[in-house]
């Protein structure tokens, strides 16, 4: 089992799943009483034992806060790209019914 800082990597599919970009962009998170600003998703991920994807969906606005905490991208290209790629995504999905029928 390989680590990155203070995360467990199960196997090789999850390993290169983290190594993508979108998990290496810095984000701020926003706590009760202060923001802290993380140098990329894994690393917020270690610190505060909170779901990668779950911060990364927390950022594009999928969700509005991933355990109490309200995630955003450090302003600059990346937020944009990610948030006109979940704006593109959700106004071009068309399927009228779930997933089993």
């Amino acid at each position: 089992m390989k680590m990155i800082g203070k995360l467990r990597i199960p196997n090789k599919q999850t390993e290169k799943k983290l190594m993508s970009k979108k998990y290496h962009v810095p984000v701020i998170g926003h706590f009760a009483n202060k923001s802290v600003e993380f140098r990329s998703i894994i690393e917020a991920s270690a610190a505060t034992g909170i779901h990668y994807s779950l911060i990364f969906e927390a950022c594009i606005g999928k969700i509005y806060t991933a355990r109490n905490v309200i995630w955003e991208f450090k302003k600059g290209n990346h937020y944009i790209k990610y948030k006109a790629f979940y704006i593109n995504a959700s106004t071009n999905y068309k399927r009228k019914v779930g997933f089993n029928g």
